[in-house]
């Protein structure tokens, strides 16, 4: 088609979920059948990359460095935090209308294969929650594979350790090797009300 049309392909292809094909398919759809929607895209993502920011709180997606909707709502119980990998995952969860705590976002997991560390995550943020906000019960919602697992015992041994907290593990009713970014609303509702000790 020409090297714009590939310049654009390539880039919607680095976007999760989206294969070669499915870009090749919105990039036709935004230059021929919808150029108006793609100038409106262009101008909601230039607007959301000036504003929207992680929530000094949670790491959660917020509005220009205040908390967000979920930390900066009282009825929320911020003694009981659920930690997820990723914002999508808080989504996830928020869908389902099963957790009435508050959520911190790791951004990732251990990895020695991919070189993350417990200091590419924000674990030391985790010790801050639970020091200045009083928490009783963390709801670690990681993945169900082994890196999700090797994050969940160092959150036991070295964040949590010896202190009165009850830890659980998101019960799964999900495939072995799943996101749960991808889960449907009822399998997640299940998984959170199947919770478990850890």
């Amino acid at each position: 088609m020409g090297e714009t049309f590939d310049r654009l392909k390539n880039s919607l292809k680095k976007l999760p979920g989206l294969g070669a094909k499915s870009a090749e398919r919105m990039a036709a759809h935004l230059c021929l059948e919808s150029p108006q929607s793609a100038r409106e895209l262009v101008e909601l993502l230039s607007d959301a990359l000036e504003k929207i920011t992680p929530c000094p709180k949670c790491m959660g997606l917020a509005e220009s460095g205040e908390q967000c909707r979920i930390c900066a709502n009282p009825a929320r119980d911020p003694s009981r935090i659920c930690v997820v990998e990723r914002n999508a995952d808080i989504e996830a969860i928020e869908r389902a209308g099963a957790w009435t705590g508050k959520y911190l976002v790791l951004g990732g997991k251990l990895s020695p294969l991919h070189k993350i560390g417990p200091d590419k995550l924000n674990l030391k943020l985790l010790s801050e929650r639970i020091e200045s906000d009083g928490v009783r019960e963390i709801l670690l919602a990681l993945s169900n594979d082994i890196e999700g697992e090797a994050t969940c015992h160092y959150i036991r041994e070295r964040i949590v350790g010896t202190r009165q907290i009850t830890l659980t593990r998101i019960g799964f009713g999900l495939p072995n090797g799943s996101q749960l970014g991808f889960a449907d609303s009822v399998t997640i509702k299940n998984a959170l009300d199947s919770r478990r000790s850890f």
